[in-house]
């Protein structure tokens, strides 16, 4: 695969924000029936003793006060308006769009076995008759999509679903990995593993048994848990709020780490009797966790080890072309919201269903870089960075028939600030007037990493266009027990690369877990 494609057409980037499903096509095929973990979310809001109901005039750093350089650059900043500030970031990215564009229409067109199938796909969103996510049969009769549970039980272990219930009312699964080659013992040390963003449990399981992080965890004697953020394919339900409807997006990474991580892990230490855990975060799951350690610092006591692979917080320093979207974050996300496009990249949108259908129908016959399974690839190398070296393409369909697996537009909208901003801080609720209401200042609260207590490790790419270095070397900076930041010692590792890198297990993986070894006690 030569480099131009690593330029590939960012329109279909922009086109998976704007052209979503309809609400029939948004999966919610794992909507939860049985009935829930008994817990009590007012118990688990005092057990943390937060006191901290009212969130309309908290400020997370009780030292933090905006300066009058921060108010003047709100202030002051000219408004060009939404289409102005869009062409102009289009005209940034262009001139390399053109030419991929036209050779892998040329490449899907010289392929016409492949347009049948593709065209199928299109009329069903067109004619508003797209599946809603439960179909696991493809035309053939081939079974193309297993929930994590079932990628587990593949795989030789045993697997468990558990709900349970935030204190806003958000219904999230988790999963479990269960080794049952191990011997019988009451309790074993026990690893979260937490996705990162329009990620889901089954990251951490695609693959063979000698290669996926899960796996590898459950082989070597761990109690393994998977969590799911709210409104990814495992954890699109709530106790009222209708998931096609605007009121159940309305949530990013502060939502996620005020109540979705301690939910998750307070459920997992109390259900294994272990009052203490490893934590390993990728992307968003890192965000997440600095974040619940500033709501929440007496959970620090909680975690043994916290790893992090791909850290982020602030993302001033982004090389991917998101960059050039994250000045119009905003606009975009209140056309969205207009439009009723509330999602980012379902499964079940039509451009997550494009994906599945070019790299279900490629065979081996054609050589990848060739085939119109190279126009998916091709847009993960443009968001996440590019390392064809790494790029495990006989697994890629299989990772495209879990990911994406969705999000709110609000979260991507609240990474996007970071990029402007170049700070980590709160959902910017875009006005003074709202930001004060909500937050009891004009600018949103700036969190703090110095909060983050317990035990940290990283690991770091250096070709990551996401976790950019220079961030995360700003990140480990603020960690006040940072035990070390590696960079993983490949030059072209890559944000995606921590999941599904050809060669992580022996990159990152092993290592890990040696280090782990060292705080989960087997």
């Amino acid at each position: 695969m030569r480099w131009s494609f690593a330029s590939c057409p960012l329109i279909l980037f922009l086109i998976c924000l704007g052209i979503q499903s309809s609400s029939s096509a948004r999966s919610n095929v794992f909507k939860t029936k049985n009935k829930l973990n008994p817990w009590n979310p007012d118990k688990f809001l005092s057990y943390f003793q937060t006191k901290r109901r009212n969130t309309n005039r908290e400020n997370i750093n009780p030292k933090y006060s905006p300066s009058q350089h921060n108010l003047m650059k709100y202030k002051n900043k000219p408004q060009k308006g939404f289409l102005t500030d869009l062409l102009s970031n289009s005209l940034d990215i262009i001139p390399s769009l053109i030419p991929t564009v036209m050779q892998q229409v040329r490449t899907v067109i010289n392929q016409p076995e492949i347009l049948p199938s593709l065209a199928r796909t299109i009329t069903k969103h067109v004619m508003g008759s797209a599946r809603k996510g439960d179909s696991r049969v493809s035309s053939a009769g081939k079974e193309i999509f297993k929930p994590t549970p079932v990628l587990i039980e593949d795989a030789g272990f045993h697997a468990e679903s558990h709900h349970v219930l935030t204190p806003d009312g958000y219904i999230l699964t988790v999963h479990r990995i269960i080794n049952p080659d191990l011997p019988h013992v009451q309790s074993r040390p026990v690893v979260f593993l937490q996705h990162g963003i329009l990620c889901s449990s089954s990251d951490w399981v695609i693959g063979h048994r000698s290669k996926a992080f899960g796996f590898l965890l459950a082989d070597a004697g761990y109690d393994v848990w998977l969590g799911n953020f709210r409104g990814n394919i495992y954890s699109r339900n709530h106790t009222h709020l209708d998931p096609d409807k605007e009121d159940f997006w309305q949530f990013s990474w502060d939502e996620m780490g005020q109540f979705d991580l301690p939910t998750m892990l307070f459920h997992v230490t109390r259900y294994t009797g272990q009052n203490k855990l490893v934590y390993v975060g990728h992307s968003m799951g890192t965000t997440a966790f600095w974040v619940m350690m500033n709501r929440y610092p007496e959970m620090n006591s909680m975690i043994q080890l916290m790893v992090g692979m791909a850290p982020v917080a602030a993302a001033a320093h982004m090389y991917s072309p998101i960059k050039y979207i994250a000045p119009v974050a905003g606009p975009v996300e209140r056309v969205l919201s207009m439009t009723g496009q509330y999602e980012f990249w379902p499964r079940g949108s039509l451009f997550a269903d494009i994906s599945e259908t070019l790299c279900q129908e490629v065979d081996g016959r054609v050589r990848r870089n060739e085939s119109v399974c190279a126009i998916t690839e091709n847009i993960i190398f443009l968001i996440a960075g590019f390392d064809a070296p790494q790029m495990n393409f006989t697994l890629l369909p299989e990772i495209l028939r879990h990911t994406p697996a969705g999000t709110s537009a609000r979260t991507l909208q609240h990474f996007a600030q970071g990029v402007n901003s170049g700070r980590f801080t709160m959902f910017d609720q875009g006005s003074e007037k709202a930001n004060l209401q909500k937050y009891g200042s004009p600018v949103p609260p700036e969190y703090s990493l110095s909060r983050v207590t317990c035990p940290v490790v990283l690991y770091w790419g250096l070709n990551d266009w996401l976790a950019h270095p220079t961030d995360v070397a700003e990140l480990a900076d603020g960690l006040p027990r940072l035990l070390a930041s590696y960079q993983v010692p490949f030059p072209t590792f890559n944000h995606l690369d921590f999941l599904w890198g050809k060669t992580a297990d022996l990159l990152l993986y092993h290592p890990a877990i040696k280090l782990i070894n060292q705080f989960g006690k087997i």
